[in-house]
């Protein structure tokens, strides 16, 4: 298990200290934040077209989050030169805390230059829907860091980040593609308490720092406490997923993913410290892109086939 956490570890060091261009360019653009809201898109998504990889409509929805991710997150680097000060005095390097190499110009770009791109998106997309739920969630994003600070209200801003990671790529699905309501309910449900034990993990690894700077995440309001929802969390998501597969069975194909993240928090329980938090997280993105790489070859390679198969078994 150790060898397997310090092999995740090394490559995770290896892609936040890389010199490349494109390196870089992923770095300023917070590209692994995107991860967990486009796993879901993508499994939703490539059901709700039938497996079309290649549906326009469903490459440019992608991007469109992708972007949206970028700049919220972007925006959020801005207003967090205190936290990541405090990180690199403290000798914490993540690979979010960008002021070791970028300049606050090069961030304040970055964002701007991605809002600009992801309203070109929107407006291509023409969907009239999904151009509301990008406004909102944009909003949500700029309310979380300032001037509300949704991030610094317990529960509230986990319960955001959340929304951001499952419920928008769902619902995003939803609008774009005209997918059946009863598969968007039974999707959410499904993935809604798994994507909150990791933002609550994900608070976990940041406590400290959250700490010194008087930032009141969940995690922090929790306090030891964080175990005990945790375990709620483990528990109810066994009946939540069950309950999602009566009201539409199709939601087995998320299921790869959701046991990762249940399994990484559940290991987590196990051994429970701030430390083993950010083990746990780069254990289940390590995991959540293995998966999604091989779903998306499928969909690559065999998406005529797949969608052929698909069609005969959720009709029958």
């Amino acid at each position: 298990m150790e060898d397997k956490i310090d092999r995740t570890l090394k490559n995770m060091q290896f892609l936040s200290s890389s010199k490349s261009s494109l390196a870089k360019f992923l770095r300023i653009q917070r590209s692994v934040a995107a991860l967990p809201l486009l796993v879901i898109y993508s499994v939703v998504g490539l059901y709700f077209t039938g497996f079309n990889f290649f549906y326009w409509k469903y490459l440019l929805g992608a991007l469109a989050l992708y972007l949206l991710s970028v700049a919220v997150n972007g925006y959020n680097n801005l207003f967090d030169v205190e936290e990541d000060k405090l990180a690199i005095s403290s000798g914490i390097v993540k690979a979010n805390y960008l002021l070791k190499e970028f300049t606050w110009s090069q961030l304040k770009w970055n964002f701007v230059l991605t809002s600009i791109a992801l309203a070109c998106v929107v407006f291509l997309l023409g969907n009239l829907e999904f151009a509301v739920l990008c406004a909102f969630t944009y909003v949500l994003g700029i309310i979380y860091t300032k001037p509300i600070r949704l991030k610094n209200r317990p529960l509230i801003g986990t319960l955001s980040n959340t929304y951001g990671f499952s419920i928008l790529p769902i619902l995003s699905c939803f609008f774009l593609f005209n997918g059946p309501l009863r598969a968007t309910i039974a999707f959410s449900l499904a993935s809604f308490l798994p994507t909150f034990a990791s933002c609550l993990i994900a608070e976990i690894a940041d406590r400290e720092i959250d700490r010194k700077i008087g930032t009141r995440t969940t995690a922090c309001w929790l306090g030891i406490r964080a175990k005990t929802v945790i375990k709620a969390v483990l528990i109810l998501s066994v009946p939540f997923y069950f309950v999602a597969i009566y009201i539409h069975w199709p939601v087995i194909l998320v299921t790869p993913f959701m046991a990762i993240i249940l399994y990484g928090t559940y290991m987590l329980y196990r051994d429970f410290t701030d430390k083993k938090a950010d083990y746990t997280l780069l254990k289940i993105g390590a995991n959540l892109s293995k998966v999604l790489v091989v779903y998306i070859i499928v969909a690559i390679i065999l998406h005529a086939t797949t969608a052929t198969l698909l069609t005969n078994i959720f009709n029958a």
